[in-house]
């Protein structure tokens, strides 16, 4: 990406999120900033490794759990417990990845979608632990809380915040020289040994990430949603909107899951309002669409475009 694009891009984004911080309720800009999130998280080891996890939401759901439980168990405050269940998270990535990265292409995303309705299993297994039939609920009110509730307002801030951090470091994941190093894994796994890039460690290193910037979402989610439940937290609509994001907007790319999560929650917004029971249908049929025509995703097929019709292009060059 050129710095005029970039830089348009950004004041775009900037601007786009202006506009809806001033018309959209609080409530909605903390939903589309979770999801950028978690977007981007699928992005590092989907669109920039090359390993597309059908199970992402997994450690969305380990890091709200883990939020939670730290809150409910441990009598921590939100603002200690949203790091550790981050950690968490990531903890459990490590679990997950070190047999599952040994997988590749169709086997790793299977395997992937069995860990996710494994763990939630588990987690509808242990009513003792995660609160019987009425679910997990963290305390908000009264002297038994351990943190003041944030509000719609507070939560949009702190999940804005998020998202601008999330996006940050997967452009400097994309920039450094273990970004390079993924690439080379993603294009070719043999061609990445041979020139040095340790494959294992990498993926498991951007797959711990993953599973970390996951958990937080997740563990703001939880205290924004106070009774936690495994279907909710572990819901496979998450993963499949989340890889909708990524690839509508443009897999591999830094604002790619941005353009696309904005897009799609836009959408499905306006198209539940009018459409309440078959939005979801809807919804599918405009990403299918939006993927044939533009199979490298709104973002990676304006790029190609500036390339086609660049002044600096030769007759003879290739887009």
């Amino acid at each position: 990406m050129t710095a005029r694009l970039r830089i348009g891009v950004c004041l775009g984004s900037v601007a786009a999120l202006a506009i809806g911080w001033a018309l959209a309720p609080s409530s909605a800009i903390t939903t589309l900033c979770l999801y950028i999130v978690v977007a981007q998280s699928w992005n590092l080891i989907g669109g920039l490794t090359g390993y597309a996890s059908f199970g992402q939401v997994v450690f969305f759901g380990v890091g709200g759990y883990a939020v939670g439980l730290l809150m409910v168990e441990g009598g921590l405050s939100f603002w200690l417990a949203l790091p550790l269940g981050a950690f968490v998270a990531a903890l459990y990535a490590v679990v997950l990845g070190l047999p599952l990265l040994r997988l590749r292409g169709d086997y790793f995303a299977v395997a992937t979608l069995v860990a996710a309705e494994a763990t939630q299993a588990l987690a509808a297994w242990q009513p003792a632990i995660l609160g019987q039939g009425a679910g997990l609920t963290i305390t908000t009110v009264g002297e038994h809380r351990n943190t003041h509730y944030l509000g719609s307002a507070g939560f949009a801030a702190l999940s804005a915040v998020l998202a601008l951090v999330t996006v940050v470091v997967v452009a400097g994941v994309r920039r450094s020289r273990f970004g390079a190093g993924l690439r080379v894994i993603r294009d070719d796994e043999q061609l990445a040994g041979a020139l040095g890039v340790k494959a294992g460690r990498s993926k498991l290193l951007v797959f711990a990430l993953s599973g970390l910037l996951a958990g937080l979402a997740g563990g703001v989610e939880a205290f924004r949603a106070v009774v936690l439940t495994p279907g909710q937290m572990f819901d496979p609509k998450i993963t499949v909107l989340t890889i909708a994001m990524v690839v509508v907007g443009g897999v591999g790319t830094t604002f790619g899951p941005v353009v696309g999560a904005v897009v799609l929650t836009l959408l499905s917004a306006a198209i539940g309002a009018v459409l309440p029971s078959a939005g979801d249908f809807v919804l599918a049929v405009i990403i299918v669409a939006t993927v044939v025509v533009t199979p490298r995703g709104l973002l990676g097929n304006g790029l190609a475009f500036r390339a086609l019709w660049s002044p600096n292009r030769t007759d003879g060059a290739t887009p």
